[in-house]
């Protein structure tokens, strides 16, 4: 059987530093908070990279999750380093230091089993790696490929020539801006569509996330919680947890199952930011999200 969701990034270790306190060497990186929110929708096969120092007990979320960790590869050397500190709104992580150790050097090579995933989300790694990726993949029903304003700076003819190639965009409101030129995020969205992508989606942080597509335009408020202690992790939650749903799906190509995917986006979101590093999200039932779902369903309700 092919995996559901082939997720292609980086696993980390973070330290982190906010108003809640600090922790240090914890797990994180893209591809990892990606795929444990993805293993409550589909079967998650995660690819990456870590190195030597990545332990038994580094691996045991992945494992009680059930995520395919036959692509992970471990190299000589360190695991990739992220330490960032935040502002008490949560809104901005400023990056203390970035050590990629064997993460520079990543070239995912697929096996044939996972060059026939149904579902592939592309987490926020280099373009050419992601283009590298999507050639060797054979006939996915869904890509979904998230970005940063690190490779739209630096990359940007390699990311258009992934946006071309793939179904859904994730980008924050600022990247959206620096890729486009254009601040008005429902004109930038279209102007990503006319560059190949069937649908935007535009994470807003603490406003929720908005879609842009030929098919309609929403937007999303977050599900609203008292305390956040953290929201590193929650961009790649959300991208993981609606790639995860859609690839649940026969048919995932509606505007229905897009709105439904970034209801769930935004509330799997929600769990991440309740905990330092993936403690959380790692940790819930499903009746855990279905009463949230639930909850934040009658927040959106005017009957």
């Amino acid at each position: 059987m092919s995996n559901e969701v082939l997720v292609v990034g980086s696993v980390a270790f973070d330290t982190i530093d906010n108003a809640n306190g600090s922790v240090k060497h914890v797990l994180g990186g893209a591809a990892s908070y990606a795929s444990i929110c993805a293993s409550y929708f589909a079967q998650p096969a995660m690819v990456a990279v870590v190195g030597t120092d990545f332990t038994e007990a580094d691996r045991t979320p992945f494992i009680k999750r059930g995520v395919d960790l036959n692509g992970l590869e471990v190299k000589e050397g360190k695991t990739f380093n992220w330490g960032g500190s935040y502002d008490k709104d949560f809104n901005t992580a400023v990056t203390k230091f970035t050590e990629l150790n064997v993460f520079q050097n990543f070239n995912p090579v697929l096996t044939p089993q996972q060059q026939q995933a149904k579902a592939v989300f592309l987490a926020n790694i280099d373009p050419d790696l992601q283009l590298s990726v999507l050639k060797q993949v054979k006939k996915p029903r869904l890509v979904a490929c998230d970005t940063m304003n690190y490779w739209i700076s630096s990359k940007k003819e390699s990311l258009l020539k992934v946006i071309k190639r793939i179904d859904i965009l994730f980008l924050n409101e600022t990247e959206a801006r620096l890729l486009t030129g254009e601040y008005n995020l429902i004109k930038a969205g279209k102007m990503l569509l006319g560059k190949g992508v069937k649908y935007v989606i535009i994470k807003l942080g603490s406003n929720g996330s908005m879609l842009v597509s030929k098919k309609g335009i929403a937007q999303l408020p977050p599900y609203i919680l008292e305390h956040v202690h953290d929201t590193t992790g929650a961009g790649d939650t959300f991208g993981g947890g609606f790639t995860g749903y859609l690839a649940s799906l026969k048919n995932w190509d509606t505007l229905k199952s897009i709105k439904r995917a970034m209801m769930i986006g935004n509330v799997m979101a929600s769990f991440t930011i309740e905990s330092f590093s993936v403690d959380r999200l790692a940790g819930l039932t499903q009746r855990d999200i279905n009463r949230r779902l639930k909850e934040y369903t009658t927040m959106l309700s005017f009957n």
